[in-house]
């Protein structure tokens, strides 16, 4: 069985397992972000900590930049002038596509905007006057840039897309720097009361299960070599 099937099986499992996790026992949410909650004031906050500052602020440009990145190079491939440029447009396009698939479509557009959850700093729990929603559940108790999932731990992870078509080693090592980004991503956000625990997880299964999508896409348009792995 090709390695990219096995991931993607197991990829499956540990979302699945995941899910009921957090759908069964929604006080993990609370829990989790009551570790940086003391005194009414989060960990971070008011700028306290210039690190996490840098990516929360940093982390949304860099891939507004990235968008601009793909865009040119898609464009400029075009031209014959630039055969090393013309020959990456499938993949310049890809990428391109899975950014605006993944963490634009799917994680801004739809379920920010779409799932209505409650950020942490807003909900009774912790001095807010929203309700807490557990993960899955649909909420009426936000209306735009809502919590469920988070944009920036989306946006940190699609890094494992610079990786995603080349061999399974180089793959894997992309993968696995995509698992430490958005980490460190989602401390930022817990820290400062911006998402739940379960926002951040899923929204690296977000930007992986979107890339899957894209590729497939892809494929079947035949605008990607067949699978040889």
């Amino acid at each position: 069985m090709p390695s990219r099937v096995i991931e993607l099986r197991i990829a499956g499992v540990v979302f699945a397992l995941l899910a009921v996790l957090f759908v069964a026992f929604p006080e993990i949410d609370l829990a989790t972000s009551g570790h940086f909650y003391k005194d009414g004031r989060w960990a971070f906050s008011d700028g306290n900590w210039p690190l996490f500052e840098l990516l929360y602020r940093g982390t949304p440009r860099a891939g507004q930049v990235l968008l601009i990145i793909l865009t040119g190079g898609l464009l400029l491939g075009t031209f014959k002038r630039l055969p090393w440029l013309q020959a990456r447009r499938t993949t310049l396009g890809f990428l391109l596509a899975a950014a605006l698939l993944g963490p634009v479509l799917l994680v801004d557009a739809t379920l920010k905007d779409g799932w209505h959850r409650a950020r942490p700093t807003t909900v009774t729990e912790f001095g807010g006057p929203l309700k807490f929603t557990p993960a899955f559940m649909l909420s009426d108790q936000c209306v735009k840039n809502c919590s469920f999932v988070s944009g920036h731990v989306a946006t940190a992870a699609f890094v494992m897309a610079f990786g995603w078509l080349a061999t399974p080693a180089v793959r894997r090592r992309w993968l696995l720097t995509s698992l430490a980004t958005a980490s460190l991503l989602a401390l930022v956000r817990l820290t400062a009361g911006g998402h739940f625990l379960s926002d951040t997880l899923f929204a690296w299964f977000a930007t992986y299960f979107s890339l899957w999508l894209t590729e497939w896409i892809f494929r079947r348009l035949k605008w990607l070599p067949p699978v040889t792995d």
